[in-house]
This record gives structure tokens, sequence and C-alpha cells, in this order.
């Protein structure tokens, strides 16, 4: 009837999970803007947490199509996204890709330029190393979150018994040739950052807020660039990142995880049950 209230529509914010379960300590405001009328979704990557996909090539229309993926099986028509680093050009590629499914985009710690592509085709390129000379094994054995300069290895195999036997019996020249080609898949290209040209950026027109980085997998001197071509971009700073230059990288990485992560709230993880779309 014309006396009842009609009940705001439920926001959805999804999130690529940096340690797991975890979202940027920033989207605490949410419930103050929005007054529980919004749910947080925070998701392990394709081969981070507790991800359960086979090793594949990692390709960028791979990684939004699993975005798209999550939402389908949440019944998710539109969301808002974000993430920091890797999941920031998730974050984007979903907005060239799929406009009419995202309302609005939040990328933090931008990543990108010569030390970052190195840096993470290093990792990929050392994991295909060391499984041709010394064994799949020597690879997963070799993993360590504490270490940047590990191998790549799906996070995985480092508590799943027998997620990891799969693994360590794949063919290493099969093994050594996705390494190869998920280099290939993710960093060649005219980027101005990790997977985003000028064009593409160009094309965005969706509402996107930027908030870049402070060291060198995040420079600064990649989020500026980034941030010019999209008429639609505003510019935001994150405190918590602090002072520039530092080396270390922070977050991200290709599994979702590494030293040196945003401060972090527990907010809401969902399970779908069932096969999983990561």
């Amino acid at each position: 009837t014309g006396c009842e209230k009609t009940q705001p529509a439920i926001r959805y914010f999804v999130f690529q999970a940096e340690d797991g379960i975890r979202v940027p300590l920033w989207s605490r405001g949410l419930g103050n803007v929005y007054k529980g009328q919004h749910r947080v979704i925070s998701y392990d990557r394709r081969f981070g947490g507790q991800s359960s996909s086979p090793l594949v090539v990692q390709t960028w229309d791979m990684v939004c199509q699993d975005v798209m993926g999550l939402m389908d099986a949440l019944g998710i028509e539109a969301a808002y996204l974000g993430g920091g680093s890797f999941g920031a050009a998730i974050s984007f590629g979903c907005a060239v890709r799929y406009p009419e499914r995202v309302r609005a985009i939040f990328p933090s710690n931008i990543a990108g330029g010569v030390i970052c592509d190195s840096y993470l085709a290093m990792k990929l390129f050392k994991s295909a190393d060391m499984a041709l000379n010394q064994g799949i094994k020597a690879a997963v054995d070799a993993f360590d979150t504490d270490d940047r300069f590990s191998p790549f290895i799906p996070e995985r195999a480092q508590y799943d018994p027998e997620y990891r036997k799969t693994l360590e019996d794949m063919d290493p020249q099969d093994f050594a040739q996705v390494m190869r080609d998920t280099i290939y898949a993710l960093f060649e290209g005219p980027y101005l950052s990790l997977g985003m040209t000028e064009k593409t950026l160009k094309s965005i027109h969706t509402p996107t807020m930027i908030m870049p980085g402070n060291n060198d997998i995040h420079p600064r001197g990649v989020a500026q660039p980034v941030h010019r071509p999209n008429p639609h971009c505003r510019w935001g700073e994150d405190p918590s990142l602090g002072s520039p230059r530092k080396i270390r990288p922070s977050g991200g990485g290709l599994s979702g995880r590494g030293r040196g992560r945003l401060p972090v709230q527990r907010l809401e993880r969902r399970r779908i049950s069932g096969e999983s779309v990561l």
C-alpha cells in the first residue's frame, strides 16, 4: 500500500582476499554509510587461500570470469568491486569486460612497471626452472609466504595432501609450460599497470576511486598515469600504506598473499557448496 516503506536495496561489495578471509580496513566505514543495507564478500582468488583450482594458465579474462562466476553463484546481479595489487587489476578488468555488472570499483595499491613485472614473472619462472631441474616437489617445498623470492605455488598445496599429490604428479614439462604461458598471458602487452593499457583505461565508464601504493611493486608513478585516462576516476590516499619508497612488496602477489599487507578486518565469508567456481 501507499503507507508501506520501500526497503533499500542491498549493496554488495566484493573484495579479493589478501589474507584468506579479510578485507581492507577502510571498508569498515561502509556500515556507517549504508546502515546495514550492504554485504561484504571476500573471496580467495584462484590458487590463493582455499581455492582448489587445478593448475592452469592464468589470463586476465579468466580471473574476471571467476568474479562473475562467484556473483552468479551468490545471485548477485551487480556489485562494487575492490582489491589491492593483483586484486586492483581484477577490478579494472571486470569494469572493462562486464560494465553492466560493476557499480563502482575501489582499486588500491596499483601494481605495475618494470620492477613489478620482473618480480612477479620471476616467481613463475623460478617455479618452472625448479620443476624441470629439481622436480615439482622441490618447488612446492620451497614455497614460503615470508620469502618474497620463493617460487610461485598454489597455496592449497601447503595444507591439502591430496591437492599436493595431484600437483606433484604433473609432468614437470607440463607444469613448466603453464608457468611460461602464464608469464606471457599476464605481462606481455603495452600495460600501464597490471593488465591495463591506456586504451582499456579510457574505455572505463564505471565510477572509480584509486588508492595508490608507496613501494617499488606498487609505485605512485604507475598509479598516476592510470588515474589520468579515466574521466570517471577519483584519487584517494590510504594513510595506512605508510611513507613512500618502501622496498618490500605490500600484499598482492600471484596467490593473493604477501608481506606488509594493509591492516584488515574480518567481515563476512560465504562458502559455496558443490564445485568451487574459483
